[in-house]
């Protein structure tokens, strides 16, 4: 009797310490996720290459502006014309940054694509020549910024400005297009909000492990406040944002949304898809229809 004792104390004890070292394996992941998300999301980008590149080029221009919050923002602008003209406001993924986006555009031929239109793009913080840190929230913040900024320049149509997000750059476009007066919104393998983003990339973050997501990006909170005409653009075989998430955004604005939905074409490539570009255009010259 007194050795069945004896066992069963020795059972509970390993269970016990067992049990300790799950929890303690446990947190340890736990910490060093919370750590090191921002990092799985949030690539600090810079290219002083391109910037080289593009200075003297007819059209474009670099941007420097301070906000009504006192932070100074830098990007890049290219113009149409030296005429009043709309303006294409683009946010861009992860890994992009305004230097590489504009030269990119340009050796690619891409400005067709955005004829008649001005077209900026301002670098997140900590990206480009910006100081601080990204974070959704100032991700945001920015947002409404740079659309101020850009309506009380004189050579832009207040009335007549789209905004363009792909990727991680979708959730400040549609926090924008939620808060100010827009005349259309194209949004590239959007998301619904940050915890499927993450999912799309390490899918761990359910049950209690989604509290450990820092970077909400709830764009599925701003959808109905949009208003004007949107185009989302995305693909069943995208492997970072899961197409079910994009589905589940678009069910959500309030106006009119157009879905174009692309087969075998991975994240990165989504620009590279045949008629992607078109479409834009098409968006574009119809003012947003």
């Amino acid at each position: 009797m007194r050795a069945k004792i004896v066992m069963r104390a020795k059972i509970v004890m390993r269970a016990k310490t067992a049990a300790y070292f799950i929890s303690l394996c446990v947190g340890i992941i736990g910490i060093y996720i919370y750590i090191v998300q921002d990092k799985m999301i949030f690539f600090n980008v810079s290219d002083q290459e391109s910037r080289e590149f593009l200075q003297g080029r007819p059209g474009y221009q670099e941007i420097l502006f301070t906000a009504d919050n006192g932070k100074t923002y830098h990007g890049m602008m290219y113009l149409a014309s030296d005429e009043k003209a709309p303006l294409v406001i683009y946010f861009g993924g992860n890994g992009e940054v305004s230097h590489r986006n504009l030269r990119m555009r340009d050796e690619r031929n891409q400005w067709k694509y955005f004829a008649g239109y001005n077209y900026l793009f301002v670098d997140y913080e900590g990206y480009g020549l910006n100081d601080g840190r990204t974070h959704y929230l100032n991700m945001y913040e920015q947002s409404l910024a740079i659309f101020d900024y850009a309506a009380s320049l004189p050579n832009v149509d207040s009335s007549r400005i789209v905004v363009m997000g792909y990727s991680l750059g979708t959730g400040s476009a549609v926090h924008l297009a939620a808060n100010r007066p827009i005349a259309g919104l194209i949004l590239a393998t959007p998301y619904a909000n940050g915890y499927d983003l993450y999912n799309g990339m390490l899918p761990i973050f359910t049950g209690p492990i989604r509290l450990l997501v820092k970077q909400k990006l709830p764009s599925d909170e701003y959808a109905s406040h949009v208003t004007c005409p949107v185009l989302i653009i995305a693909s069943r075989s995208d492997e970072i944002v899961p197409f079910s998430s994009s589905e589940r955004l678009a069910k959500l604005f309030s106006g009119n949304v157009e879905f174009m939905v692309l087969d075998n074409v991975l994240h990165n490539y989504i620009f590279q898809a045949e008629g992607v570009f078109d479409r834009v255009q098409s968006f574009l010259e119809g003012g947003g229809k």
